[in-house]
């Protein structure tokens, strides 16, 4: 394309360009239009369209979390202008967009599938730090219930993820939604403050197991940002889940999974099965500052999205 792309803020009266453009996402459609007042009220703002002579061609949302991190979605390109690198114009926009604003890191994520994208990630010096499967289960009125921690555990929940293998290979992030970001001493904090930190306790009263968690009322679904502990103490972790979620009104609990083995089969058999969403999840990320070991960026207050 040869015609200067212009990127600026979305606006409500934009609507009608974005439901053109994601009109063929997926056979189904897409869930942007679903959101889309969602990011409009976003005071963090990052949701913007790229227009052409005046004409909406493109949409994009970058979501600016705690502690300098960004995370990037809803990236669309109108199917008559695709594989002209407007795309790739619009990641070179964002990242200097997240550099000007002070943020220290960016992410993504995108489906396994999407070589045209891993490609361009690979371009723009963004590494693939993760990979997950989503696994659903409906929720289970008769299991039993999990501990929600308090402040009072704030020292063994903290010293647990800290120790923690799953989240160490998962580079310190944890999903809430379709959103990865970091489990930071903040966020810990905020979530144990919020009963959103679940687990399973020991006969000794040791944590065996521990979950963050966040209920989407409007899907009616708990969400399980990350799980971990003794592999059978998982399971029944899990399953409490399931009890939680029946509690809470939930119809369904979901969790994103790392590409570890054990925990995969842990919550499988907790009953916990492949949903409507087929394949892996990459999560990609770029420094934009120089790197800062783990522990570090866990000690970064944060106070959620």
């Amino acid at each position: 394309m040869n015609d200067e792309v212009t990127i600026r803020p979305a606006r409500p009266d934009d609507r009608p360009a974005m439901e053109r453009i994601c009109a063929h996402t997926w056979d189904w459609g897409d869930y942007i239009p679903e959101v889309w007042d969602y990011w409009l009220a976003d005071l963090g703002g990052g949701l913007t369209v790229g227009e052409v002579d005046g004409r909406v061609i493109a949409v994009s949302k970058a979501t600016y979390q705690p502690a300098g991190q960004v995370w990037l979605e809803g990236m669309r390109v109108d199917p008559e202008v695709r594989g002209q690198g407007i795309a790739g114009r619009y990641l070179v926009y964002n990242l200097a967009e997240a550099r000007r604003r002070g943020a220290r890191v960016v992410r993504l994520g995108t489906s396994s599938h999407n070589t045209p994208v891993h490609k361009m990630m690979a371009h723009a010096g963004l590494e693939r730090v993760g990979a997950y499967v989503l696994r659903i289960a409906e929720s289970l009125p008769d299991a039993p219930r999990p501990t929600i921690l308090t402040a009072d555990h704030a020292s063994a929940v903290q010293a647990f993820w800290e120790s923690s293998p799953v989240l160490a290979h998962s580079h310190g992030l944890c999903s809430f939604d379709w959103a990865w970001q970091e489990l930071s001493t903040g966020r810990v904090v905020q979530l144990l403050a919020d009963g959103q930190m679940l687990g399973h306790v020991a006969a000794d009263g040791s944590l065996a197991a521990l979950a963050p968690v966040r209920f989407d009322a409007a899907e009616h679904v708990l969400w399980i940002g990350l799980i971990d502990g003794q592999p059978g103490a998982v399971t029944d972790l899990a399953t409490a889940l399931r009890g939680y979620a029946a509690q809470i009104g939930a119809e369904k609990a979901r969790i994103m999974l790392p590409d570890l083995p054990w925990v995969r089969d842990a919550v499988a058999a907790a009953g916990y099965a492949p949903g409507d969403w087929e394949g892996e999840l990459w999560i990609y990320e770029i420094r934009l500052d120089q790197p800062a070991r783990l522990v570090q960026s866990r000690a970064e207050d944060g106070h959620g999205r």
